[in-house]
């Protein structure tokens, strides 16, 4: 371990993103060991859900329906890692359109102790019991950022099951050869290493591991692996007074500049009004609004809307105009404008076209949109029989594609198949790690045929982009998507392809253009 101790100054750096705590007993207790890997996986995912959206643990039925397969849904129940809230109008879930006097009747799903483990955001009187059991932080963006999104779900647990040994043993990073080779099998290792998920380093005289029986003088030759920027994201043991010492010094400089900070608002709070006695008033009645009645950890600037949320007191203000009073009760009287369609309607839009093709006909068109030059070769009478061959592999490699997309969407795992494996690699043996990678893009979508297709792809394409700007800091209205998706499905009736449909999106994106009517002026002009 001394070899390793030192780290460079940039993997010293504190990482900034939001994260969820996982418990080491997370792959082994009761209620979450007998859970399937995928199953493991949508659980983790339900936490980061709650910790981005802030709900404290509370999951809209509509959003599990979405994104929670059925018989993973009768799992999580049955092991008691939620309970259903049904919403009604004496208690409605007050989630998305639903207020209290228009219930959405939908109702919610509440994860077991959630707030006993990961952090909480709204201010309720009764706080849970503290979980002591330790933990490793798990970043929110764990299932899909560049690294760890494209690995499988064995890959990914596997990577967690490393980070837990780490923690538990204090290694700090390090994982012993043997070790590893006993958590992942060879081919989770080489994706981890090829994802750049941890590095190997060999085991000398010079730098030994120091793991068992290995000393300087008589090195084990084994080797270990050092995980990527484990000491950015998780707890160091290797010197606990240092790391009490930093505590302290931090404490100390945090409550110094908290105070700092109290006095400085006082003083700008004083000066904003030109009465002195009215300014020493709003400056003292200000001061106990923020620091009196905000807990640690809310932000303000978050909106909840669940039961219990006391609302803030607000200085006295000047008086509204009569314009303002007549805008505000025209839109008291309109009340929240809900999203076209909702969760259902996308719901049955989605199924209208989904990704696996469900019957001959729609494979057939996956396979056109696949490999576009074998299918015309194959139609082709008069090519010759050796351009036939190479355009029948090309079309069985893509159907074999077909069938481990499908394999691993059910069971997160393509089984090796050394008939499938050799049409990816007839003379080595790397056939079954590409229909792997193959397997975990999505395949392509064909073009549209019934009308229910068709408004299930602009339905996709206008939540897409209007989301993206939406993520990029764009202000699109409320009417922007429904706008956005009629546009979409006259453009389609119009016989514009979706290719250029999806081009054209991506170069608005870019733009932040939200605006329907641009999309068909900006077609327009690149026709003429």
């Amino acid at each position: 371990m001394g070899a390793v101790s030192g780290t460079p100054a940039a993997e010293a750096r504190k990482d900034g993103r939001a994260y969820i705590k996982l418990s080491l007993d997370f792959l082994e207790n009761h209620r979450t060991g007998p859970l399937s890997p995928v199953a493991k996986l949508t659980l983790i995912g339900l936490w980061m859900y709650c910790a981005r959206n802030r709900t404290d643990g509370v999951v809209p039925a509509a959003y599990v329906r979405r994104v929670v397969r059925k018989r993973f849904r009768e799992v999580f129940t049955a092991a008691g890692c939620w309970h259903h809230r049904e919403c009604t109008t004496a208690a409605p879930c007050l989630h998305g359109v639903c207020a209290a006097g228009a219930s959405c009747g939908q109702g919610v799903y509440v994860l077991h102790d959630y707030g006993k483990h990961q952090s909480l955001h709204s201010s309720t009187g009764d706080k849970p019991a503290r979980d002591t059991r330790a933990y490793i932080k798990l970043s929110v963006d764990f299932l899909e950022n560049h690294r760890t999104g494209p690995l499988s779900p064995v890959a990914k647990l596997s990577l967690i099951e490393l980070w837990m040994y780490c923690h538990r043993n204090r290694t700090d990073g390090v994982v012993p050869a043997a070790q590893a080779r006993k958590i992942a099998p060879g081919r989770i290792r080489d994706a981890l290493t090829t994802a750049g998920c941890w590095h190997h380093h060999e085991c000398t005289a010079a730098t030994p591991c120091r793991h068992g029986g290995c000393t300087m003088a008589a090195p084990c030759r084994q080797g270990f692996a050092i995980m990527h920027d484990y000491r950015r994201h998780q707890t160091i043991h290797s010197d606990p007074i240092r790391r009490q010492e930093q505590a302290r010094s931090a404490g100390e400089s945090g409550g110094l500049a908290k105070a700092e900070n109290r006095r400085h608002t006082a003083s700008e709070i004083a000066s904003e009004t030109t009465d002195a006695g009215g300014g020493l008033a709003y400056a003292s009645h200000k001061l106990q609004v923020i620091y009196s009645s905000i807990p640690l950890g809310d932000n303000p600037a978050v909106s909840n809307a669940r039961e219990g949320k006391p609302q803030r007191e607000k200085p006295p203000s000047p008086s509204p105009s009569p314009q303002s009073q007549s805008r505000s009760q025209s839109q008291s009287r309109l009340g929240p404008r809900a999203r076209h369609g909702g969760h259902d309607v996308a719901d049955r839009l989605n199924a209208a076209a989904p990704e696996i093709p469900a019957t001959q006909a729609m494979r057939r068109r996956v396979l056109a949109r696949m490999v576009p030059d074998a299918v015309e070769v194959l139609a082709d009478p008069h090519a010759g029989p050796i351009r036939h061959a190479q355009a029948q592999a090309e079309l069985d490699r893509a159907a074999a594609v077909i069938a481990a997309r499908a394999e691993f969407l059910d069971t997160g795992d393509v089984v090796e198949n050394p008939k499938a494996d050799r049409l990816f690699d007839p003379h080595g043996d790397t056939g079954y790690a590409r229909r792997m990678a193959a397997a975990q893009h999505p395949l392509p979508v064909p073009d549209p045929v019934t009308p229910g297709e068709v408004r299930a792809m602009a339905f996709r394409l206008a939540r897409d982009h209007i989301d993206a700007i939406t993520r990029h800091g764009g202000r699109a209205p409320g009417s922007a998507r429904e706008a956005m998706r009629a546009e979409l499905e006259a453009l389609f009736g119009d016989g514009v392809h979706q290719d250029v449909l999806r081009a054209e999106l991506a170069a608005m994106l870019n733009g932040g253009i939200w605006a329907a009517s641009k999309l068909r002026e900006r077609l327009h002009q690149a026709r003429t």
